[in-house]
């Protein structure tokens, strides 16, 4: 997904001027490019959660036009608000033909396991890979059919194949499981306790 914004110079400023940013509808943002220094910017606010929100469980690729020049980057980590979960700052990293870069990718998870319908417990444990490839082959994200899956399965961080891309995490992590519900012994003699399962999506 490609996502085109254009965005300002600004300077490092103070504190107070970042708030005063903020308040004016701009979010505070630097471009990092690797062996340079990073580029002081801003961001319109609302048109950047609007591009946002579409790039949600996704990798999104930004093409962000500075100075009447374009550039692609993809948001490598941001800061939010606690309470309000506003934008407080925003960190790019700009994307260089031809060269290798690492960053988290999100599992699509694909499917309903009818194992369900046994009783079986879905537990997920991992929503995101940290994976390095070129920039051409950015994956939006990582498909994962869990529709097959039994009893007592579990699907490793090994098991994920995608073409042109290279997962850094280690192959024994799991992923996601399907667990037997455990069966309650009771008797007149026992205290009959309550578990309660939270539930994975």
């Amino acid at each position: 997904m490609i996502l085109n914004l254009a965005v300002q110079s600004r300077e490092l400023g103070k504190k107070s001027e970042r708030k005063n940013l903020r308040k004016s509808g701009q979010i505070p943002a630097v471009i990092y490019s690797e062996g340079q220094p990073g580029i002081n910017i801003s961001v319109p606010a609302n048109e950047f959660l609007k591009l946002y929100r579409k790039s949600i469980r996704e990798v999104a690729v930004f093409n962000l036009t500075l100075n009447g020049n374009d550039l692609q980057a993809i948001v490598k980590s941001r800061q939010m608000h606690p309470v309000s979960r506003e934008f407080l700052h925003v960190d790019f990293l700009e994307l260089h033909k031809g060269k290798e870069l690492s960053l988290s990718v999100p599992i699509k998870f694909i499917g309903t396991p009818a194992s369900i319908k046994e009783g079986g417990i879905l537990e997920i444990t991992v929503r995101e890979v940290e994976v390095s490839c070129l920039p051409r082959h950015i994956p939006e994200d990582i498909p994962l059919n869990i529709e097959n899956l039994n009893l007592g399965d579990t699907i490793y961080i090994k098991d994920l194949n995608i073409e042109n891309v290279t997962i850094k995490d280690s192959g024994n992590i799991a992923v996601v499981s399907i667990h037997s519900p455990k069966a309650e012994k009771t008797t007149e003699d026992e205290e009959t306790t309550d578990t309660v399962v939270e539930e994975t999506e």
